[in-house]
């Protein structure tokens, strides 16, 4: 989170800096309609709004087909341990059980036996 507010911040600082040193005025020609005057600063940050907007609009329909899949995993991965939870009532294994085996497994590899 501070990383990336302070990348924002040096960001726009940079941005302000080159707006400040290029407030010269320009014309800008479309194959169609008058041209467009303002400053190049300006109109450089208008053409990164737009493109940031267009990136977004364009990567929006994997964004939701992502969340889409991980909404399914996680549903699947409920599904399987309630699967789990019944076969281990089903044949009497206990979480104890299971986790007095992780520990000694654990402890053999410690000792190397």
């Amino acid at each position: 989170m501070q990383k990336s507010l302070i990348i924002g911040l040096l960001s726009a600082l940079i941005l302000v800096i080159f707006a400040l040193r290029n407030s010269v005025p320009i014309e800008l020609d479309f194959i169609i309609g008058n041209p467009v005057q303002g400053s190049l600063s300006l109109i450089l940050l208008i053409t990164v709004i737009i493109g940031i907007f267009v990136g977004l609009l364009l990567s929006y329909p994997t964004i939701k087909k992502l969340k889409t899949t991980i909404t399914d995993n996680k549903s699947e991965i409920t599904k399987l341990k309630n699967i789990l939870d019944e076969y281990k009532k089903e044949y009497g294994v206990s979480k104890n059980k299971e986790e007095e085996k992780e520990q000694n497994d654990k402890t053999e590899e410690k000792t190397g036996n």
